[in-house]
């Protein structure tokens, strides 16, 4: 009788061989996914950035978002000087407004050539209020026509003071990719990690002028990160500090993100106080405020004494336009504020497509909603996430000396940035009021800082809801092709 053969039993190597695929399996399809993500990020970026540089040098009309005063300081800064509170604006300007580029408002009553043309006849007024920014943007441009010149001879300066902004908005983008992928964002969350940030006509409008708040994106990209690897791994504190204090000494608007780790270290150690621990190695201390807060207010206040040092006229001439005779509208302007959500996410009618340009226009309109459904998407998030209606896994189960558990150090600062964005206008409004005796509205610009961090920690608190990614991601792939219709 010929015997049956049986069947060998696997032996517990193959067992694990076996278990062993499927791992690898995933592992070379994430690999394969990422690889696809990551050319076609560097796709988007490398558009992105040669349509900035396309409509920074075409010539475009002076923006009404005070571009005339940014170019007449960074035309004073060539010269060797910087304007001063009562410093007329200067030939430079006037030239380019009336003989060159012009501006969106219109011509100027007095045409090219005029004799009598000078800064009276601006209607924006005779008197710059350039001197309010610091220098260091401004240093940073001069250099960068030096660099250019040095290179190309000599250029259109407002050309190349506008290339020297789509460059810092192109390294601002460069640097939200960057933190995006040190924060393990991949596949659609690492496109929205890196493209969100400036899914926004009205953002990236100030890479192709000349605007100190082209910086914003890349102060913010460096501030939000460093901050965020602090909470979430307790290191990196120095970083934080470092950022803020560039973005402190850029524009007193690009620091603002600081003010969320400040109230989050309030936020944490109050929990701390009450029994509660962090599922992070984060340990914040009193003195980390308090640094972070001398960080950014130093400046402001220094500079502060340099332009009262150098001021010929008062700011009762400067902002008479903007005086108050009561305290009652800056209080009902600054709850106006309080109860008016400031996203950098707008729309920008002024990056239209040419006409005679069907596709343009179609493509160009494809995005005129985004900045609206970004902001929907990222602070609705963020509002969920703190409600905890959108809730992670928790790092650490409760025990007995914490019943209910850590506190999620990722929805403290979630709640935290939320905060910031909500009083930080009517803070301004009355800082204003009272340092300048002028009551004026903030605008939503001065929130673009924030895009970054905002951007993350709805990418990090939906981790494990990849159609969070997956939306913004499209939203914003699709508002890049969009603008860069334009061009």
């Amino acid at each position: 009788m010929t015997p049956v053969a049986r069947a060998e039993e696997p032996s517990d190597d193959d067992a694990r061989a076996v278990a062993r695929r499927p791992i690898a399996a995933g592992r070379a399809r994430s690999t394969t996914t990422d690889r696809w993500t990551l050319l076609l990020l560097a796709g988007a970026v490398a558009y992105l950035v040669a349509a900035l540089l396309r409509l920074a040098v075409d010539g475009h009309p002076l923006s009404v978002i005070d571009e005339h005063v940014h170019l007449d300081t960074q035309l004073e800064v060539h010269d060797g000087t910087f304007p001063y509170r009562g410093s007329r604006y200067g030939d430079g300007l006037i030239e380019e407004w009336a003989c060159g580029a012009g501006h969106e408002a219109g011509a100027l009553a007095k045409p090219c050539g005029d004799p009598t043309l000078g800064p009276a006849d601006l209607p924006s007024g005779q008197y710059t209020s350039g001197y309010i920014h610091y220098p260091t943007y401004f240093v940073g441009g001069e250099a960068f026509r030096r660099l250019v010149e040095s290179v190309a001879g000599p250029q259109r300066p407002l050309d190349v003071y506008r290339a020297y902004a789509a460059l810092l908005m192109a390294l601002g983008v460069m640097a939200c990719g960057i933190v995006s992928w040190r924060l393990r964002l991949r596949g659609p969350a690492l496109l929205g990690g890196t493209l969100a940030p400036v899914s926004a006509a009205a953002i990236l409008l100030y890479g192709t002028t000349v605007n100190p708040t082209s910086s914003a994106v890349l102060t913010g990209a460096l501030l939000g990160g460093a901050g965020l690897r602090w909470v979430l791994t307790g290191r990196g504190y120095r970083w934080l500090l470092a950022a803020t204090a560039l973005a402190a000494c850029v524009a007193v608007t690009d620091s603002l993100p600081a003010g969320a780790f400040i109230i989050a270290i309030v936020v944490a150690l109050v929990l701390r106080r009450s029994g509660r621990s962090l599922d992070s190695p984060w340990q914040p201390r009193w003195w980390h405020a308090a640094l972070l807060a001398g960080v950014v207010v130093v400046p402001v206040l220094a500079w502060g004494q340099v332009i009262a040092h150098r001021a010929t006229i008062p700011d009762s001439t400067l902002y008479a336009a903007y005086g108050f005779e009561s305290w009652t509208p800056v209080v009902s302007d600054s709850l106006r504020e309080l109860f008016t959500l400031h996203s950098p996410w707008n729309q920008a009618s002024v990056l239209e497509a040419g006409t005679g340009r069907p596709l343009n226009a179609l493509v160009r309109a494809a995005g005129y909603g985004i900045p609206l459904w970004v902001t929907v998407l990222v602070f609705g998030t963020l509002v969920l996430g703190t409600l905890g209606v959108v809730r992670r896994a928790p790092a650490a189960a409760p025990s007995a000396r914490d019943p209910r558990g850590p506190a999620s150090s990722l929805r403290v600062l979630a709640a935290s940035t939320l905060a910031a964005v909500v009083l930080y206008p009517p803070a301004l409004h009355v800082s204003n009021a009272v340092t300048g005796g002028f009551n004026t509205g903030i605008v939503d610009r001065y929130s673009i800082s924030f895009a970054p961090l905002l951007v993350w920690l709805a990418l990090l608190l939906t981790r494990d809801r990849p159609a969070v990614a997956g939306v913004l991601a499209a939203l914003s792939v699709v508002c890049v092709i969009s603008v860069g219709a334009v061009a």
